[in-house]
């Protein structure tokens, strides 16, 4: 098989696991739980097939890559309207995972303290956060210390780049959808009301992203990362 042959038949197949994972994701009662408490919030599972295409393909094959995601899986699972919302989050998480991936450290170290602004911005408005607040506040300042202590992890060890362009890319497409819902809803309050959680969140989930690519990575034993 020659090597444009085995670059369209790696492509199909990191498209279809993307639609796969995408699916699971949507059926996961954790995935319910969470959209419960925090509208909008998956997993993003199939965000890791999207990190490994960061690391192993160039930057179009990236971009089309994630195209065919958004669209293939909102006609089949979604709507326009979540297309939009995924288009939006999926060019700006692309578009910080690229160059990110060159200083991964930098990026987990940024992410970092947007994690912290996020919990003090809200701490500010509600005072004294009681029930599922409590809750997002903490998870949200132990992702803004998870966060830092990866950045020291990957000066330590390179190797663990791939959490830091994770994180990264989980607080874009958060942060794209929630500039997408402002724009199409006329609704500026979510960018300080929404918003933080988002952040926090985002960091949470880009963790957990990483660390499963990471596994993969591993597994698949690519030297690059």
């Amino acid at each position: 098989m020659g090597t444009k042959a085995k670059t369209v038949a790696a492509f199909g197949m990191l498209a279809a696991l993307s639609l796969v994972l995408g699916y699971v994701d949507r059926s996961l009662p954790l995935t319910w739980f969470l959209s419960g408490a925090v509208p909008g919030i998956k997993l993003g599972l199939a965000n890791t097939v999207l990190l490994y295409a960061v690391y192993m393909m160039d930057w179009k094959s990236c971009i089309l890559l994630m195209l065919v995601k958004v669209f293939l899986s909102g006609f089949l699972f979604g709507s326009m309207s979540a297309i939009m919302y995924s288009l939006a989050g999926g060019i700006l998480s692309l578009a910080v995972m690229l160059p990110t991936r060159k200083n991964a450290r930098a990026g987990a170290f940024v992410i970092g303290i947007l994690a912290a602004a996020s919990d003090l911005i809200l701490l500010l408005r509600v005072k004294v956060p009681r029930g599922q607040m409590l809750w997002c506040m903490l998870l949200i300042a132990a992702a803004s210390l998870a966060a830092f202590i990866i950045s020291a992890a990957i000066r330590k060890n390179p190797r663990w780049e791939v959490l830091g362009t994770s994180l990264s890319g989980a607080v874009a497409h958060n942060i794209g959808q929630v500039l997408m819902a402002v724009f199409i809803m006329e609704t500026p309050h979510l960018l300080y009301t929404y918003l933080p959680v988002l952040v926090g969140i985002g960091a949470v989930v880009g963790c957990l992203t990483g660390i499963a690519a990471r596994r993969v990575f591993t597994v698949l034993r690519v030297s690059e990362i």
